[in-house]
């Protein structure tokens, strides 16, 4: 069976941008005050999704 492998939010922060855990992030935002929060989110939301659209999707076999 083939299906399209799409890479989650914690895996990308962990992997293109860097963090070690959706927890460094999560603390990250809890650290801002409310306006530089909700900018981090719009920003991290925005690139989260240019790299969905950008990056070729790979294919998952499952073997049997």
């Amino acid at each position: 069976m083939k299906g399209l492998v799409t890479m989650t939010f914690t895996t990308w922060l962990k992997k293109e941008e860097g963090f070690t855990s959706k927890a460094q992030y999560d603390y990250l935002l809890n650290t801002l005050p409310y306006e530089a929060r909700r900018k981090v989110i719009l920003y991290y939301k925005e690139k989260y999704k240019y790299f969905l659209a950008s990056k070729p999707k790979q294919l998952e076999l499952k073997l049997k």
